[in-house]
């Protein structure tokens, strides 16, 4: 693909998460682009790479890959680069992965999901561009401020809720919902990145990453029906939406001691967790918490539009 898209255009002044409803025409082991931060210490690499972008910052890095901030020569835009480095037989599913969050992104034309532009493969690696974001993502948000104000958690959840409507809407289920996935754009804008283990609604069990390559995700913040390699559909990333108006709620995770899949099963049979044991908490913020993460599917709602619309019924003083 080598057309130029610019970033940010599909976000007009005066723009609400539902006015774009995007539909289907639009890593777990990846580092997430985190803007904003100290820049990392790996030297860049000189020239050109793709014969289009010129590298100007290392943002991110992890034991598969690099997130670059670049710059696009043919376009005349900054675009985020990341570079997939760690292929081969100890990291068998890493190609599938990276070709897979392309595929299921690009499916997604909305303001709150980043926009992937190009997958090729450059100098024996593969990589893909996508928007770049100027802000910071929600994990360096919570580690600096804490816990949000009630009205400012639930205008983030919001615009999470209306990214994930349109990602289900291309039946693109994310999987992986987390704050380092949570990116808060400089203006307030929230964008829903890396698609590196979703998987396309329409597929069978059996076509899954789950099934292929085992527990795919992050423990902390995996849904239980994620767990036990059940059926995973929209309500599996509504769960992870009130894990993260939890914690930004509260300023901590509501599960922190599970950030190992034998503590994260330990915790299946358990209650959802009601933030107001924690902090002050609307209890209307904290119904749609302890909702979203009811441990059966069937006791969560039924989609991310429907939990947007009760926090801005909350947000505008209506019935909830």
């Amino acid at each position: 693909m080598n057309g130029c898209i610019r970033p940010g255009t599909h976000a007009p002044e005066g723009w609400s998460p539902w006015s774009l409803q995007g539909g289907a025409h639009g890593s777990q082991d990846l580092p997430t682009l985190s803007v904003g931060g100290p820049p990392e210490s790996r030297p860049l690499e000189k020239g050109l790479f793709a014969e289009r972008y010129a590298l100007r910052r290392v943002v991110g890095s992890g034991g598969m890959g690099t997130v670059y901030q670049a710059w696009d020569e043919l376009c005349g835009q900054p675009v985020a680069l990341k570079v997939l480095e760690a292929t081969g037989p100890r990291n068998p599913g890493a190609q599938e992965r990276f070709r897979r969050e392309a595929k299921l992104a690009r499916r997604i034309s909305h303001p709150n999901v980043a926009r992937v532009f190009e997958l090729g493969n450059a100098q024996g690696r593969s990589f893909l561009t996508m928007e770049y974001v100027e802000g910071e993502d929600l994990k360096s948000l919570l580690a600096r401020e804490g816990c949000l104000s009630p009205v400012r958690a639930a205008r983030l959840a919001v615009e999470v809720c209306a990214g994930l409507e349109a990602a289900h809407e291309a039946s693109v289920a994310h999987r992986d919902l987390k704050p380092a996935n949570v990116l808060v754009e400089r203006g307030g804008r929230v964008v829903l990145t890396d698609f590196g283990i979703a998987r396309s609604l329409e597929d069978s069990p059996e076509e899954g990453l789950t099934r292929i390559h085992g527990l795919v995700g992050t423990p902390q913040y995996m849904a239980p029906e994620q767990l036990t390699e059940g059926k995973v559909d929209r309500r599996t990333d509504l769960y992870a939406v009130g894990l993260l108006l939890y914690e930004m709620l509260v300023g901590q995770p509501a599960f922190a001691q599970s950030t190992s899949l034998k503590a994260a099963f330990e915790r299946m049979g358990a209650p959802p967790p009601d933030p107001r044991d924690r902090r002050e908490v609307p209890e209307e913020l904290a119904r749609v918490v302890r909702t979203c993460l009811a441990v059966s599917p069937s006791g969560r709602p039924s989609r991310a539009r429907e939990v947007a619309q009760t926090l801005e019924a909350w947000l505008t003083g209506g019935s909830v």
